[in-house]
């Protein structure tokens, strides 16, 4: 983009908001669970039906690029926006848990379509400084979009009741369409993808084999990454409850607080990066973070918990960013769809595998050893970037 008009701040705009559209299939649902779930005639049904989401998004992500390429990075951005609008807000009108989790797998499933045309099209905008940084707010706008989500759920629900929560999935998508249909040009969108119609393997065959290669070991760190940045949402509420600090305000104040620094570190990537390097910034955004985790585990008192949540935080803010920045920087420009929807389905699978990792380490240590277990551990699986 070589001009700043209306048109570049509606495809900036749409490049900002892939994980905020991801996060958001989650985010929405907790305020509704507790109704959801007698609607639904339990709670792991209610629970079912939430986490499906998160199952389409991995399977999606693992042919999302390669569709990329088929149509488009315009055509798709669109259609994943449609998808993910219709299936999202459909849950208005359905009313068994078979038929809701369906919708929600292809919403989710929509979600990772459109992160993944947002990402490639990031990618092949901007270089260097400037892709982190954007990379960056990526990050962080899902974090205020996570936040925010919880209190327009809330009010949404008090006037329309529980089912108003699914219609923020629409105006989401109406919003990203018409940015998308205005700011995401065929001129700016040209080198995302290969032209539509034409497959990564027929413009560059010979470096398929090789991009499979670089990319593993950067999935393979994403899957970690994902593991780890679930652990405040899913385990920490545990242990605050064993702590005594288990009241939905105490546990939304510490999660606040990790939202927050999480967003404020991963806008200062770029800038850390400039001057520290990537491999630097961020082994020590991880060990920032796993010290967080640690003492999630070994501290007692709400002040503690908050200071905990804030390290952990802190280093969410920067390994996510170092791991989407970097897999699209190692990638050939013909491959960053496939990078980007491989990247959001490991990251989708590491959280969706956590409750197993840290039920593992608890069986093995207990509820609040396994925090300092589970962080030494990623420490140390996390050396070889700097190596």
């Amino acid at each position: 983009m070589n001009t700043r008009g209306w048109r570049y701040w509606c495809a900036y705009a749409v490049m900002i908001a892939p994980n905020a559209a991801v996060g958001l299939t989650l985010a929405a649902m907790p305020p509704i669970l507790p109704e959801l779930a007698v609607r639904l005639g339990s709670d792991r049904a209610a629970q079912l039906v939430t986490s499906v989401s998160g199952f389409g998004m991995i399977v999606g992500g693992l042919f999302s690029g390669r569709l990329l390429e088929r149509t488009g990075v315009r055509n798709f951005t669109l259609a994943s926006l449609v998808i993910y609008g219709v299936f999202g807000t459909l849950c208005w009108f359905l009313s068994s848990a078979l038929t809701m989790g369906l919708s929600r797998f292809v919403l989710g499933m929509g979600g990772v379509f459109f992160s993944t045309a947002a990402l490639a099209l990031t990618a092949a905008t901007f270089t260097g400084e400037a892709r982190s940084r954007v990379i960056g707010l990526q990050q962080a706008t899902s974090q205020v979009v996570n936040v925010c989500a919880v209190f327009i759920v809330g009010a949404m629900v008090a006037v329309t009741g529980w089912r108003g929560a699914f219609m923020l999935y629409g105006a989401f998508a109406v919003l990203l369409f018409v940015l998308a249909l205005l700011g995401v040009s065929k001129a700016i969108s040209a080198g995302a993808a290969a032209p539509a119609g034409a497959t990564a393997s027929a413009v560059e065959a010979p470096a398929s084999s090789a991009f499979l290669r670089k990319i593993a070991p950067i999935c393979a760190l994403t899957t970690l990454m994902g593991i780890l940045t679930v652990i405040p949402m899913a385990q920490l509420p545990f242990v605050l409850a064993d702590n005594g600090q288990g009241s939905p305000q105490q546990v939304s104040l510490v999660l606040g607080v990790n939202f927050v620094f999480a967003a404020i570190s991963a806008m200062s990537f770029a800038r850390l990066t400039g001057r520290f390097g990537k491999p630097a910034t961020f082994m020590a955004g991880l060990t920032c973070g796993m010290v967080g985790i640690a003492l999630m585990g070994l501290t007692h008192g709400l002040p503690l918990s908050c200071v905990a949540a804030a390290l952990a935080g802190l280093g969410t803010g920067i390994y996510n960013t170092y791991v989407f920045d970097h897999g699209v920087e190692i990638s050939p420009p013909v491959y960053h769809g496939r990078a980007a929807g491989l990247l959001f389905a490991f990251m989708f699978f590491g959280a969706f595998i956590n409750p197993l990792v840290a039920g593992l380490f608890s069986q093995i240590f207990d509820l609040h050893n396994a925090f300092p277990a589970m962080a030494l551990v990623a420490v140390l699986c996390g050396l070889p970037v700097i190596l």
